[in-house]
């Protein structure tokens, strides 16, 4: 098999896992109050920038905002079951929301 067909299966295998993993938990509007409520005990930003952490987390998907609340409670679980379920793609954008939301909504950008 040449190397471009072995590529192009390679592609289609990880397309089919990525709609048979799109699958995301349902998140319940506790996913956002957690995420502005760990804001402020341990980011310690004021209410305005977890107001603010907390619509930035409402433009995620319901799965990543699970998964979001699952990586500040700590909750190793709920992490694993969302990791499970969510894409690659889906887990890069939480990661990278949580590198640079908390960061932005300090500076007061929204």
């Amino acid at each position: 098999m040449g190397t471009m067909r072995r590529l192009a299966l390679g592609a289609a295998v990880l397309a089919c896992m990525a709609v048979a993993g799109a699958k995301s938990p349902v998140a319940a509007p506790a996913d956002l109050e957690t995420i502005e409520r760990e804001c402020g005990k341990q980011l310690r930003l004021p209410p305005g920038g977890c107001g603010c952490l907390r619509e930035r987390a409402a433009r995620l998907k319901d799965g990543q905002q699970g998964f979001v609340a699952a990586i500040v409670t700590k909750n190793e679980a709920a992490q694993t079951r969302a990791r499970g379920n969510l894409t690659v793609q889906e887990l890069t954008e939480a990661g990278m929301f949580m590198s640079s939301a908390p960061a932005q909504c300090a500076r007061g950008a929204r």
